[in-house]
Parts: structure tokens; C-alpha cells; sequence
């Protein structure tokens, strides 16, 4: 089963803000650091926010690993063949990905 990667990467990223936050509350406070703080929130929220659209998740799928050593191999069933004139059409059967 693959993970979500999208969601892992948004955690890790609020796990180094939170880290960083905690750093700049340890600090002298002026201008600065709360500007900073204001800054990481922004960023905070904007990486939590909810995302419409197609993603491709970066992950290998079990298809993958299949395909680099057993490539599929069309073979014709002549038992199926349709004398049609000069037209030839072909039927392709299987799996979307190997047909």
C-alpha cells in the first residue's frame, strides 16, 4: 500500500516551522522576531490548506518493478481472426497499463 508523500512532506515542514518557532520564541523579541513569527504562520497555514487538483504522488508502484524485468508480450489468437477485406482492426486485451 502506498503512502500519502503530499501529506508526509506538509508534516515534515510543520515539524521544522514548529521548530524554528520555538527557536525565535527563546529569543530576544523586537520587530524582527515577531515579523518572522507572523511570517512562519502565514507559511504554516498556507501549507495546510487544502489543495484541489491532480497530483502525482512521486512513488513506485508495484506495476513498476513488475514491468523493468517481465515485459508484456502480445501474441495473436488466431481463433478469434475476422476475415474483413483489406480492413485490419485488432482487438487489444488485458490489463489497461500492459495492453
Amino acid at each position: 500500500m502506498s503512502s500519502n508523500v503530499s501529506k508526509e512532506r506538509r508534516d515534515n515542514l510543520s515539524k521544522k516551522i514548529n521548530n524554528i518557532k520555538k527557536y525565535i520564541a527563546k529569543s530576544p523579541q523586537d520587530e524582527n522576531t515577531s515579523n518572522m513569527l507572523t511570517w512562519l504562520s502565514e507559511v504554516e497555514r498556507e501549507i495546510n490548506s487544502k489543495k484541489f487538483g491532480l497530483v502525482f504522488e512521486e512513488h513506485r508502484e508495484s506495476i513498476d518493478e513488475a514491468l523493468e524485468t517481465h515485459l508484456p508480450v502480445l501474441t495473436e489468437n488466431k481463433k478469434l481472426f475476422i476475415d474483413n477485406g483489406e480492413q485490419v482492426n485488432f482487438l487489444i486485451e488485458g490489463d489497461n497499463l500492459a495492453a
